[in-house]
């Protein structure tokens, strides 16, 4: 049978939409790799400029390439949510491709605005940059670079050191460094020009995170023991929370038959044994942060572990009064998560008959069975002197996941063909 004109008309204006979108976003995807092009040159160019030199121009340069550079994220930034709004192989409907149409229509214009502005950075400091790059291919200028980052980061670690931090990782990455910046004296005869070059990138490297690490000790002691505050509060606000779980339980076994709760009989005790496993991990991460110690690594971990340990207990914890909940929801009125399942299918199979295709029989089939399994859910409440609510809205939940499992079956077929 041929389609209504009406819905061809629907089909053919949602066509038309779809190809607007794909047309738009094949426009913002080549901005986009017009813009990584430039954006790259020149950011390597500004990185090679800033590792040389250290003069008030170099600085305006870098100063300059940042509210560049912040524009053309942003453009990326702004493409990159055009494309996670919109598969348009999914068979987008009318409004939700002329929308992606017009995000990526925007999405282009700021990308092809950002390159415009890396342009202009470009023509506007190439001279700097030029001589950097000249720089960075003379084996004396990387040299001197290597030294500098062995120097920068020792001063860092002494300073470090003088506010009494241990700095064993920053010490160990110096001496790594310092150590290859030992075999570069061996020069280009032994070592060839690429492997001082890559020997000097090695020294800076170490240097730079020794460095790095050696600045961040007291943002990290403070963090750490920031998060250390932070999971003891959370621990607390769980333990409270799951001192009202007994009584919830309470409630369940008076009121509801055993199997709705029975699963739940052991929360109370498994969220108890989390949290005196979180009280451990974070008693050790404490121990780790000391004056004596300083183990940030390890700490991190031991805090990580206490968080985990704790998550699962509050999730005990609800676990308990979110059933409590659904049941008294359930009994209060049965009917209404009957009526959200049934337009879970209903929207299935709406969308299984949507498509261009005639429907696979084997979803057609699996609807139809999650349709008659629907209909003799309720015969479960009216078939016990104490309903099982809890095995009424388990059932209903599977008919939903069954319908759902439709649905991204078929729109998985749909974008595989």
């Amino acid at each position: 049978m041929g389609q209504p004109s009406a819905e061809r008309w629907w089909r053919r204006g949602r066509d038309q939409a779809q190809a607007l979108a794909r047309e738009a976003a094949g426009r913002a995807a080549q901005a986009l790799i017009d813009l990584d092009r430039e954006q790259t040159e020149a950011a390597d160019g500004v990185r090679m400029l800033t590792s040389v030199d250290s003069s008030q121009g170099a600085r305006q340069v870098a100063a300059a390439w940042e509210p560049v550079r912040e524009q053309a994220n942003h453009a990326v930034a702004a493409y990159m949510s055009a494309v996670s709004a919109a598969d348009l192989d999914s068979d987008p409907e009318e409004p939700v491709a002329r929308h992606a149409a017009e995000a990526f229509r925007t999405s282009a214009d700021q990308l092809a605005h950002a390159v415009i502005a890396v342009r202009r950075f470009l023509e506007q400091s190439g001279r700097p940059l030029q001589r950097a790059r000249s720089a960075h291919a003379a084996v004396p200028d990387r040299l001197r670079a290597a030294q500098v980052a062995v120097t920068s980061a020792a001063r860092a670690i002494d300073a470090a050191q003088a506010e009494g931090y241990l700095a064993r990782e920053a010490t160990e990455l110096l001496q790594q460094a310092r150590s290859a910046l030992a075999q570069l004296d061996r020069g280009v005869e032994s070592l060839g020009l690429q492997g001082v070059l890559d020997g000097a990138a090695h020294v800076i490297e170490l240097s730079a995170k020794a460095q790095a690490d050696a600045e961040s000790l007291r943002g990290r002691a403070q963090a750490l023991t920031q998060r250390i505050t932070a999971a003891r509060t959370f621990l607390q606000v769980t333990e409270g929370q799951l001192d009202d779980a007994p009584e919830a339980l309470s409630e369940l076994r008076r009121s509801y038959v055993y199997p709705s709760f029975a699963d739940l009989e052991k929360t109370p005790a498994t969220a108890a044994t989390d949290l005196a496993k979180a009280r451990r991990h974070l008693d050790r991460a404490a121990a780790l942060v000391t004056s004596q110690e300083q183990r940030w690594g390890e700490a991190d971990e031991a805090v990580a572990a206490a968080r985990v340990a704790i998550e699962a207990a509050a999730r005990a914890a609800q676990s308990v009064r979110h059933r409590l909940s659904a049941l008294r929801a359930a009994e209060e009125d049965p009917g209404e998560p009957l009526r959200q399942t049934r337009r879970v299918l209903r929207d299935a199979q709406r969308f299984l008959l949507a498509g261009p295709d005639r429907p696979a029989p084997q979803h057609v089939s699996r609807l139809d069975a999650l349709g008659i399994q629907l209909d003799t859910v309720p015969e479960r409440l009216a078939a016990r002197n104490r309903p099982d609510f809890w095995a009424y809205l388990t059932e209903l939940a599977t008919v939903s996941e069954g319908a759902r499992a439709v649905v991204d079956a078929v729109r998985q077929a749909r974008a595989d063909r």
